[in-house]
């Protein structure tokens, strides 16, 4: 099985007047607050954040929340938080960046925006940062030599932070087996068979109700992601040992997706789901037989099975893997083992509080902290040392959406415990469940 990671082309720099932006960062501002007795306290720093919208009702906003408040507590910094849309967030960082605007701090997973802000020298080499100011990250780059190799550019100098992590997939095709079951159908190995099988779960009443009111698969959110993978359509391939931009994967996963589209057997206003939540509630609501989550995560459980179980208690839903194209057979979403993830802004003011708090963010107490909750309130130890939510909905609402401030977790410092398996209580069927769905997922090789 290959690994493929879907790169996307850095969007072209947009001018914009700064009349007109309501954004300001922190290299535009006074780098220090005064305290009351006139001595300087903690520094400020502006961090992007992404937007995902996902916040539970009654927990605030993205970058004032009980995280954000946490993070100021007890961080080096006094951190303003710059939400940036998940779907959009290299189209706004363009516009920041030409407006003067940026944040000092930048978490961005665009490895082709990184390299385009490297390359227009808008953010800085750390080398010398790193061993000035640095002592947890310094520590992570002695035990974790990638660290630095995945960071170094084309001249010789580190310009990004990362994290390392568990090799595991954090997406997974799910299809309702029971439909399969009723069909009398086999799992798709193919892309024919995989179009056939949403024919079938349109056209045959596959939820017994007697209307013809159910999707063969989804076209929105990740799921469309995951058909373009499955055409190797990643931009960039080697051709004769060279790294050419390819057009023809692309096309073919523009034209598997129309002959669905065309065929109706995906939701014919997939376009207007800008970020996959109207495909997200048909799958829950048992109206959608093929649809991308994620196992990665507890919060996970609670947004792609349990409603889904709770909705339709019949259902029973597989992993499968990606069917084969004519281009080969690829995983779907795989964690990256060493991913870089953070730069710093060629005009901050202040480089030194930009390093602590990368620091801070990276270190295994905040990354305990902000994956767990707090000790014995959201979560406690289980009988193997790990710690596990005590309430999983409360948890969910109280903790797992902020994945976000996680950027810079060195998750395998928290293993094993920092599975999703680990975090979830086997002794409910519910959960059993989604633990085998994570296994069969992800293989014995990633998960335990």
């Amino acid at each position: 099985m290959k690994i493929w990671q879907r790169n996307t082309l850095a969007a072209a720099v947009l001018p914009l007047a700064c009349g007109v932006m309501l954004v300001a960062c922190s290299s535009n501002s006074d780098s220090k607050e005064e305290g009351a007795g006139g001595s300087a306290a903690k520094p400020n720093l502006s961090v992007t954040i992404y937007d995902r919208g996902n916040i539970p009702q009654g927990m605030g906003t993205i970058d004032n929340n009980r995280w954000t408040k946490w993070l100021n507590e007890n961080g080096p910094v006094n951190a303003k938080y710059v939400p940036i849309p998940r779907g959009e967030s290299v189209q706004k960082l363009n516009i920041l960046f030409s407006s003067g605007n940026a944040p000092d701090v930048i978490e961005e997973f665009d490895a082709n925006f990184r390299d385009q802000l490297y390359q227009q020298k808008q953010i800085i080499p750390v080398d010398d940062l790193i061993e000035k100011y640095s002592t947890t990250y310094k520590e992570l780059m002695a035990k974790y030599p990638e660290l630095k190799k995945a960071s170094t550019k084309s001249d010789g100098k580190q310009y990004e932070f990362g994290r390392v992590q568990k090799l595991a997939g954090f997406q997974a095709l799910f299809i309702r087996e029971d439909w399969l079951k009723k069909l009398g159908l086999q799992e798709p190995q193919t892309v024919e068979e995989l179009f056939n099988v949403a024919k079938a779960f349109t056209e045959n009443d596959p939820d017994g109700n007697g209307k013809k009111d159910t999707y063969g698969i989804a076209l929105s959110g990740e799921t469309g992601g995951a058909i373009s993978t499955m055409f190797q359509d990643v931009s960039w391939v080697l051709e004769d040992g060279k790294l050419v931009h390819d057009w023809d994967r692309a096309q073919a996963a523009v034209t598997f997706k129309k002959q669905l589209y065309d065929a109706g057997l995906a939701d014919k206003d997939f376009l207007s789901d800008k970020n996959g939540q109207k495909s997200l509630q048909d799958w829950i609501n048992g109206k959608t037989g093929i649809f991308v989550g994620r196992t990665i995560d507890p919060l996970n459980f609670s947004t792609y099975y349990e409603p889904l179980k709770k909705n339709v208690p019949s259902a029973e839903v597989k992993a499968i893997k990606l069917p084969a194209s004519t281009y080969g057979r690829f995983a779907v979403g795989v964690n990256n083992p060493v991913q870089m993830t953070t730069v710093i802004n060629a005009k901050t003011k202040d480089p030194e509080a930009a390093m602590k708090y990368i620091d801070f963010m990276a270190s295994k107490t905040t990354g305990e902290i902000l994956r767990y909750g707090t000790p014995d309130v959201d979560s406690a130890k289980n009988a193997n040392g790990c710690y596990v939510p005590k309430d999983l909905e409360q948890f969910s609402k109280e903790v797992t959406w902020n994945n976000d401030f996680q950027l810079l977790l060195q998750q395998i410092e928290l293993e094993p415990c920092a599975s999703t398996a680990s975090q979830l209580d086997a002794s409910q069927p519910l959960q059993k469940d989604f633990i085998e769905l994570i296994k069969e997922n992800n293989g014995s090789e990633f998960e335990s």
